[in-house]
């Protein structure tokens, strides 16, 4: 049987949209902000408004809407500037798209058409999601066999091991969040004209 919060985290991660969701959207020529907005809430834990992408148009993080509709490569870059903003400031997910894709307000340099790269981000972040589910099952045995021996009534022991889990969970955060940090520091800048503005 497993334990009430093992379950409710798996119900958790299972309620997210799998990235994938939006790619027939990235087929589109065209969408309105309203429109990308609600696809950007979709199948992003983060929240995201209109005033958050014309701020990143106005900043030189995407290129200009064109008639007030954004391209599929534009909706692929906000897709993933909206997935990366809560871990990486703006400048590091600038300079990290622009390893591949050098200037962002422009499409026109780019190695990769940003749709193709949401749509490798995307299938592969959703397989590594159910590699998730098992990682946090086996994690919640391992804090249950540690508390095994432990003499305590079972609600608070159930209380430790939400507690043992949660800090599990930020530290492997914290160190994949290091690792990338780590990665995104060694990478050549290639690109005297990555945009490297301030802010959210």
């Amino acid at each position: 049987m497993k334990p009430s919060y093992l379950t409710d985290i798996l119900d958790s991660i299972n309620s997210f949209e799998p990235k994938s969701k939006a790619l027939p959207y990235l087929e589109l020529d065209s969408m309105m902000l309203s429109q990308v907005v609600e696809i950007a809430q979709r199948v992003s834990q983060n929240d995201i408004n209109n005033t958050h992408i014309q701020n990143w148009v106005r900043r030189k993080y995407l290129p200009n809407p064109q008639k007030k509709k954004y391209s599929r490569e534009q909706v692929a870059n906000i897709l993933l500037i909206n997935d990366l903003r809560n871990i990486l400031s703006l400048e590091e997910i600038s300079r990290l798209l622009g390893f591949v894709n050098q200037t962002l307000a422009d499409n026109s340099d780019d190695r990769i058409n940003p749709s193709k790269l949401y749509k490798y981000y995307s299938d592969t972040f959703d397989r590594t999601q159910l590699d998730w589910q098992k990682s946090l099952e086996q994690l919640a045995k391992e804090v249950n066999d540690s508390l095994a021996g432990e003499e305590m009534n079972e609600d608070d022991k159930e209380k430790v091991a939400v507690t043992l889990v949660i800090l599990n969970l930020l530290a492997r955060g914290n160190l994949y969040k290091q690792l990338a940090e780590h990665w995104l520091k060694i990478l050549p800048q290639e690109s005297k004209n990555l945009n490297l503005g301030k802010g959210s």
